[in-house]
């Protein structure tokens, strides 16, 4: 392990960490202080909705609450775990996230709050869970746009919601080439307004802004996604924590395991619908 202390991450941690513990009050298991025996769970930013701060000044999301829900099937000698805030560039299983009052070092292993797969930055460092929620980056129509499908774009004004959506059409040159226009814009409703107007004739956005809308029946998605967003929970290499995680979501997402599924609910709460795309299958070994 890394001896050396991030000045930034160790600052926000001991900033934040009354807000990890709130955040995971509702588990006997949440940490009201960090020991040797916490399991310290990452993450580098608040993301909603995955993890960030309520009304009350508590640490919730959706990964608070999974954790919450599977922390002890997921144990190992720990005896309670608790979020902790680390600076971007954190390394886990190397870099120290917490020190105590003793002196004594803490590293995380686990890091949540939105971790994309097929991040070429983290890729060949981590290993990941299976597919959490995915987020596809769709495109939205009206009745009288005159775009129906990916082929005929040819003279098209596109709005663009979301910096995602945007990097997802910069690659699909072939079509983006074509268009009359592109226009960004800050938020959907802007964008789906302009689209009702006859302003702009397709929205390019992602699954999670489009599906939260209370209205969104007088609108067709085309057929097929420009992208499909995947996002994990990323382990220290050849963790067994990856595995771990694993089996104790598909136990809570098994009926046979519970009375009913557990983890979609929970999916859709924060996200509006069901984006949930955890499709693991434990080994039969």
């Amino acid at each position: 392990m890394k001896i050396f202390k991030k000045g930034l991450a160790l600052l926000l941690s001991v900033l934040f960490v009354a807000g990890c513990f709130s955040g995971c009050s509702s588990s006997s298991d949440s940490a009201d202080e960090i020991t040797s025996d916490t399991l310290l769970i990452a993450y580098t930013e608040e993301n909603y909705p995955f993890i960030y701060t309520d009304d009350s000044g508590n640490l919730t999301g959706l990964d608070v609450e999974i954790f919450n829900e599977i922390f002890n099937d997921i144990k190992d000698e720990e005896e309670n775990y608790a979020f902790i805030l680390v600076d971007e560039d954190y390394e886990l299983g190397e870099d120290v996230a917490y020190t105590d009052s003793e002196g004594n070092e803490c590293v995380a292993y686990i890091m949540a709050g939105g971790v994309q797969k097929d991040n070429d930055s983290i890729d060949k460092d981590y290993s990941f869970t299976a597919d959490i929620v995915d987020n596809r980056i769709i495109t939205v129509t009206t009745s009288s746009s005159t775009v129906t499908d990916y082929a005929n774009f040819d003279g098209a004004k596109v709005g663009i919601v979301t910096s995602q959506a945007k990097t997802a059409f910069e690659e699909h040159s072939s079509i983006m080439d074509v268009c009359k226009s592109t226009t960004d814009y800050d938020d959907i409703e802007t964008a789906l307004a302009d689209l009702d107007a006859g302003t702009i004739d397709a929205v390019v956005t992602d699954e999670f802004s489009f599906n939260v809308l209370d209205s969104k029946d007088n609108y067709t998605v085309l057929d097929s996604e420009l992208e499909t967003i995947s996002y994990v929970y990323a382990v220290e290499k050849w963790n067994g924590y990856a595995d771990s995680i694993n089996e104790a979501i598909y136990e809570l997402k098994d009926p046979d395991y519970n009375d009913a599924d557990g983890f979609t609910p929970l999916v859709e709460k924060y996200f509006g619908y069901d984006a949930n795309a955890f499709d693991y299958e434990p080994s039969n070994d």
